[in-house]
């Protein structure tokens, strides 16, 4: 899995070399992406661009740049964000049952080498108790932050849009047929999501998570009665836009409200990207584990009361 995470960055870096080609329609990735086509295994025809509709979110995408990576709801202090503003700032003020959530959760040093806004939460690697580390599913955001570069894409079909996200292979059911968001539903790791059109701007409620997800990286918390709004807009043929906006009052005092994201057109094809738990045992086992044994900064994960 690690050998595939270091092949996806250096195919991002290089599509992203040439910022002012306009991408192909998706057809292939070459090198290191097992699961995709081979480009020269595909007739030319298909890399010809589809015509440009607002309303067509179809094809991949990723961020232009780690530096807009960094800058998502919930993700300002992780990696410091654009405009360097401290997470905690950022983040609303939580509830008492959100805070009671969050003192559970101890990070990781995956996908947050810099432990700048976890605090004394953060663990090194195989003391903390971080989805990341143990390949549980993440749950919709914090699968998208944790895929830090790695490309995503939409899939539209008659009564739904589906999302899959490369890294840890992800997929998401988005409904368009008018359903409304369940009244009380059985929690899931991606929740349950519809969506509709307001003029360019698809809108995407989500709600129903399991609680045991976190909602970002950095182990914030979000309830299951929690209501996630996403507004994609496709700003051009090469440009996709977001704004998220967490309404949760049992977890927070106001809602949270996220910076804009930008993504960028991509023209190679998601390839296989899972996390697979007998390797990471393996690479705890055999590496991670023997260099820290003995660490005076090694902090056990306190048992739940």
């Amino acid at each position: 899995m690690r050998s595939r995470m270091t092949a996806s960055i250096f195919t991002l870096a290089a599509t992203l070399a040439y910022p002012g080609v306009t991408f192909a329609q998706v057809y292939g990735t070459d090198g290191g992406a097992p699961g995709a086509w081979p480009t020269k295994d595909l007739p030319k025809e298909l890399s010809a661009p589809k015509p440009y509709d607002p309303h067509d979110l179809s094809g991949v995408w990723a961020s232009p740049s780690e530096e807009e990576d960094a800058h998502w709801l919930g993700e300002h202090g992780g990696q410091g964000g654009i405009n360097g503003t401290d997470y905690w700032v950022i983040r609303p003020p939580l509830t008492d049952w959100g805070q009671e959530q969050l003192d559970s959760h101890f990070p990781g040093p995956n996908g947050n080498n810099d432990a700048k806004g976890m605090g004394n939460r953060a663990r090194i690697d195989g003391f903390d108790n971080d989805p990341l580390s143990k390949c549980d599913p993440l749950g919709f955001p914090h699968a998208f932050w944790a895929a830090l570069d790695r490309a995503f894409e939409f899939i539209p079909s008659k009564d739904r849009i589906l999302m899959r996200i490369q890294y840890h292979e992800v997929w998401r059911q988005i409904w368009t047929d008018g359903r409304p968001l369940p009244k009380d539903p059985d929690p899931a790791w991606n929740g349950y999501s519809i969506g509709r059109w307001e003029g360019d701007t698809f809108v995407v409620k989500s709600t129903g998570y399991n609680p045991d997800s976190w909602f970002d990286r950095m182990g914030d918390p979000r309830s299951p009665e929690g209501v996630l709004t996403e507004r994609w807009h496709r700003a051009d043929y090469d440009t996709l836009e977001l704004q998220m906006t967490l309404n949760d009052p049992k977890a927070y005092t106001k809602p949270w409200v996220g910076d804009k994201q930008i993504f960028k057109r991509q023209k190679f094809a998601l390839y296989e990207e899972i996390c697979v738990p007998s390797e990471e045992e393996f690479f705890h086992h055999n590496q991670r584990d023997v260099a820290l044994e003995g660490s005076s900064i090694t902090k056990k994960v306190p048992k739940k009361k």
